[in-house]
């Protein structure tokens, strides 16, 4: 029986042990004896883990508590194992990880969510598995990223991750996100600053593997960065929403156009006064992400 209330849960897949976060319970049926509803899958960002996505959670099931929500540590994040190098941080083994999850949960199919990186892995699994995906959300990322973008991302997450107190953390992450983010509270940066951080040794730490950054500090941003669009085209008869926000740097307007002429059945939003990547709990987007999910069948 899987956990419940965001607790973790646990399984082995490529020789690493992993982890994730549950919220509600499997096949829970509602009142009216309607059938139970798809899963909603979130998947974090590069150095992020599944406690980003605990207020979404809460949000999304108050009013619908029969729908169940979990989140994935990837390898070398949160409560999952390291892996052994840097070579075994990728977008394909992040994919085959969460497939190996899901089988582990006994889920066939659900609504997925990702964030940044997380949508990346999305299209990996449409590659992979498309028959598991009812419907992606995909936050602010698709088949084609920034090369701009990525660079702000590889010359500033993990240079500074080691903190005195929770007051400095918070303090960190709203000096790098509050000029992209001016619609952002300073409780969101505090949330950001709890999920994303953990004590260990009387400091406040990057809750991740610094060595899963070794591949994006070593890419040569001077060439075309690799697209997507094959993998985004095998999701042409599933609902998409896409969430950009509207001062990312990695996700573009055009691309957003471009995943909009390609599909039939997608949603697009902007949120104003965010962005890389749009904080899934805010700005009304628990609510249209709820109403997304229950038009996947």
């Amino acid at each position: 029986m899987a956990p419940t209330d965001g607790e973790p849960f646990f399984f082995d897949h490529d020789g690493l042990r992993l982890a994730g976060r549950f919220w509600g319970g499997i096949g829970q049926s509602g009142d009216d004896g309607a059938p139970a509803p798809l899963p909603i899958v979130c998947l974090p960002g590069l150095t992020r883990n599944s406690r980003d996505f605990a207020e979404l959670a809460r949000l999304i099931r108050e009013p619908d508590p029969t729908r169940p929500v979990l989140s994935f540590d990837f390898r070398g994040r949160g409560l999952s194992q390291y892996a052994e190098g840097p070579e075994a941080y990728t977008v394909p083994a992040e994919a085959a990880d969460t497939l190996a999850g899901l089988d582990h949960l006994g889920i066939s199919r659900a609504v997925f969510v990702g964030t940044s990186r997380g949508a990346l892995v999305i299209h990996l699994i449409a590659a992979m598995r498309l028959s598991a995906i009812a419907g992606a959300v995909f936050n602010d990322a698709g088949p084609r990223i920034e090369t701009e973008g990525l660079r702000q991302i590889r010359d500033t997450v993990g240079m500074v991750e080691s903190f005195a107190n929770w007051e400095s953390a918070a303090n960190a992450v709203a000096a790098s996100l509050g000029p992209s983010f001016p619609a952002a509270s300073r409780q969101d940066f505090e949330r950001m600053a709890r999920a994303g951080f953990t004590e260990r040794g009387g400091r406040i730490l990057g809750n991740y593997d610094l060595r899963l950054l070794e591949p994006l500090r070593a890419m040569d941003l001077s060439a075309d960065l690799p697209e997507l669009w094959a993998f985004f085209d095998l999701m042409k008869a599933i609902p998409l929403l896409v969430i950009r926000g509207e001062t990312s740097a990695l996700f573009s307007r055009a691309t957003v156009a471009a995943m909009t002429e390609r599909h039939d059945d997608l949603e697009a939003i902007e949120v104003a006064g965010q962005g890389h990547a749009p904080f899934l709990e805010s700005g009304g987007l628990p609510e249209r992400i709820r109403g997304f999910a229950q038009r996947c069948l």
